[in-house]
């Protein structure tokens, strides 16, 4: 079965209730100010595995996972030093891993909301769907105080869980091998043809940075779909949180490909409602390695990765609710996690990335008046940067300019931070290879 996670997770709302200060600056993103408080007060099991909560936060993973096993070398019993761990385990979809970390957690604090939420998560991956729904129900009962968003989003998945069945959602009927399905491509995005439901054939834009699978509000009214609930929709760049109505789709098919049960938003956005039917998460595929075959404009299915071979590279990638990270350097000199996104037209770095080049909205001519965004859509200040050079473990790609967005919403929801997005211009002359369940990227060029 097929990922389908319906949440967003951060790790804001337990610190907020737990720990204080430290924690609300953290709810604000003020995570150097946390860590200043932080160097003020002695250092114990508890507050070690705090620091692992800001190294995560930062996007340093090795270091965070220290950190959580430091302070369960100094006690066993800390709480938040498991639920870092599952967190930790849940990026690398070791669902049985993270399950067992936050059962630990919930032991020994059963209050914590929070630590009820990513449980819910972790039973998700597994399929458990009953678990899931056991520990939604426990975070909202203990919980009602918390973000609004998130407690609207765990609210819906209990609706949507309830309206599926449960059991089976995202089920996966294919052959073996499916036949390539071929794509298209258009303004810097990919097309593919499915149906839905048995109509169609509709055209949707393949988005590794989407979250869910959505339709336009056009698509779902004229195929007569029922609304199950509704839900906080988030894209990968600047303002995309939008309220989206949630549906169920009987079946959706690409190629061979059958996935029934299958959980759907709507967005109704005029310019992308004029490109494209609806935007296909490739997380609905993720029963397969995906290859997206840029060359050969072939999307290419398989129950295994194609062996290794000279010209390619793999990376260890991040999962976060249908997204996946991978580490990149910019102009040799920083490092920083980007999501992989088919759906950017544009490789663009954060403000925060920026920054640290030297360019923010004072430097002078870097502020520019243009419109750049993925399919999820973006608003607010953006910046041009010059001469930037993004670089893998072994590929290089360098561009003359790049544009640099508001990417602290995205951060703040996922609970890590997001460095940049790398869209077309990159990925175009590669084989891009996903391995959800393996947690990595394969680059062939």
């Amino acid at each position: 079965m097929a990922l389908t996670s319906f949440l967003m997770l951060s790790g804001s709302g337990a610190e907020a209730a737990q720990t204080g200060s430290v924690a609300d600056l953290l709810l604000k993103d003020e995570v150097d100010r946390a860590e200043s408080l932080l160097d003020q007060q002695p250092r114990g099991a508890e507050s070690t595995a705090f620091r692992g909560e800001i190294e995560f936060r930062r996007g340093d993973f090795t270091r965070a996972e220290s950190l959580y096993r430091e302070a369960l070398d100094m006690d066993p019993k800390t709480a938040r030093a498991h639920f870092g761990l599952g967190k930790l385990a849940l990026t690398r979809l070791k669902a049985r891993e993270a399950a067992s970390h936050l059962k630990r957690a919930i032991e020994l604090a059963p209050d914590v909301g929070l630590f009820h939420l990513y449980a819910a998560e972790a039973f998700a991956v597994e399929k458990n769907f009953g678990a899931q729904k056991t520990e939604l129900q426990e975070y909202l009962k203990l919980s009602s105080a918390d973000d609004p968003d998130r407690l609207s989003e765990a609210k819906s998945a209990l609706e949507m869980i309830d309206a599926l069945g449960g059991k089976d959602i995202g089920a996966t009927h294919a052959p073996p091998i499916p036949e390539p399905i071929p794509f298209q491509t258009s303004l810097n995005l990919i097309f593919v043809q499915l149906t839905i439901d048995g109509k169609g054939p509709f055209k949707f834009v393949v988005d590794t940075g989407a979250t869910q699978i959505v339709l336009s509000e056009k698509l779902a009214e004229s195929l007569k779909l029922k609304p199950i609930t509704t839900t906080i929709m988030h894209g990968v760049g600047g303002g995309g949180r939008v309220e989206s109505k949630l549906y169920g789709l009987k079946e959706l098919a690409i190629g061979g490909v059958r996935i029934t049960n299958v959980p759907a938003g709507t967005f109704n956005d005029p310019l992308v409602t004029q490109l494209a039917d609806g935007i296909l998460g490739t997380a609905a595929l993720s029963d397969f390695v995906i290859t997206i075959n840029y060359p050969a404009r072939l999307i290419e299915l398989a129950a295994k990765k194609p062996p290794a071979s000279l010209a390619s590279e793999s990376i260890p990638a991040r999962y976060f609710s249908n997204l996946l990270l991978v580490p990149i350097e910019v102009n040799g000199r920083f490092k920083g996690n980007f999501v992989v996104d088919t759906g950017a037209v544009a490789t663009v770095l954060s403000h925060s990335m920026a920054a640290r080049l030297g360019v923010t909205e004072h430097t002078p001519g870097a502020k520019v008046d243009m419109s750049v965004a993925g399919v999820g859509g973006m608003e607010g200040l953006v910046l041009r940067l010059e001469s930037v050079t993004l670089k893998t473990a072994r590929n290089t790609e360098e561009f003359d300019q790049v544009v640099s967005i508001d990417l602290k919403q995205i951060s703040r929801m996922i609970g890590t931070e997001v460095s940049g997005v790398i869209g077309y211009d990159f990925l175009e002359a590669y084989k891009v290879i996903l391995d959800y369940y393996g947690a990595e990227v394969r680059l062939v060029k």
